[in-house]
């Protein structure tokens, strides 16, 4: 009986020790995972730190999709660092997912590597991407192509941004520099006026409506006196009279966004608009109180 009991004794040792390692590895794991369902993200990253170490030590491979989600734990729990080594060694495994290229994105923008954050969404955008776009990662390559001077890729990419962010002051008024940069004066004539929907003070909108307008009626007034000087008809004065009347709205227009300009800031420049216009209008009181600020 004595020898039996030993026999019994022995045999759960063997089985103890046959079993310990193994199980003390999957506890790491599972303890990563309750502490994720917990929302403890920086017990979620140690364990899974002590999950790698023990695998390594019993040189048992290690699934390339452990490492992404132990890299998007340790992301949530401030390591960056840690994050981006997890997530390099699961792309040398050739695994990837959406939540991990957007992880490491962000990591590269906190990093201010604009270059590796834009490879990132562009390979998001081009294997994860749906229609909706609820990530916002359409709108961050805008942004990035604008910073990068890049103005195809970024007008390519406006229409498949979010409708709100389209509607945004910032994204409209890099949409419209664009639109201006490349002389496309139709759209930046609509941009601009959305802007002022969005923004009655926008500055760039505001100027670009208002020259346009002056320039409209300016060029206007120049062509048809010239036609009257060389023809000084009756015929000739009725058609002066007719065209005076559309460049005198225009000038209206004009004046209508420089006033909100002279309102911002009082300099020369929009003095120099003013005076012009008043003095189209024959009202020289006005135009007098401008001229003082051109000297």
């Amino acid at each position: 009986m004595r020898y039996t009991t030993i026999s019994l004794i022995v045999m759960i040792a063997i089985l103890v020790v046959g079993c310990g390692t193994p199980k003390v590895t999957v506890s790491y794991q599972n303890l990563a995972e309750q502490a994720v369902a917990e929302g403890n993200f920086e017990a979620a990253t140690e364990n899974w730190r002590l999950f790698f170490d023990q695998q390594l030590l019993e040189e048992n491979e290690i699934a390339p999709e452990h490492y992404a989600q132990a890299g998007k734990m340790a992301f949530r729990a401030n390591q960056p660092d840690l994050a981006l080594d997890w997530f390099q060694q699961a792309e040398y495994g050739n695994y990837g997912d959406a939540g991990m290229y957007l992880d490491l994105a962000a990591i590269y923008r906190q990093q201010g590597n604009l270059q590796k954050e834009l490879e990132a969404l562009e390979f998001y955008y081009r294997n994860y991407q749906n229609e909706t776009d609820l990530e916002g990662v359409n709108t961050r390559l805008f942004h990035i192509y604008t910073q990068m001077k890049d103005e195809q890729n970024a007008l390519a990419f406006w229409p498949r941004m979010r409708l709100e962010d389209r509607k945004e002051e910032e994204n409209l008024a890099n949409y419209f520099a664009i639109q201006r940069q490349l002389k496309n004066e139709s759209a930046s004539d609509s941009i601009a006026e959305v802007l002022l929907e969005v923004n009655p003070q926008n500055v760039p909108a505001l100027e670009w409506l208002g020259i346009k307008y002056y320039n409209q009626a300016e060029d206007r007034y120049q062509r048809e006196m010239k036609k009257y000087e060389t023809n000084r008809t009756r015929v000739q004065h009725i058609k002066l009279t007719q065209e005076l009347k559309t460049v005198t709205a225009d000038f209206q227009k004009a004046l209508d966004y420089f006033k909100p300009l002279w309102e911002i800031d009082q300099n020369a420049r929009y003095a120099a608009y003013l005076v012009n216009i008043y003095n189209r209008f024959e009202d020289p009181a006005t135009a007098n109180y401008y001229r003082k600020y051109l000297e």
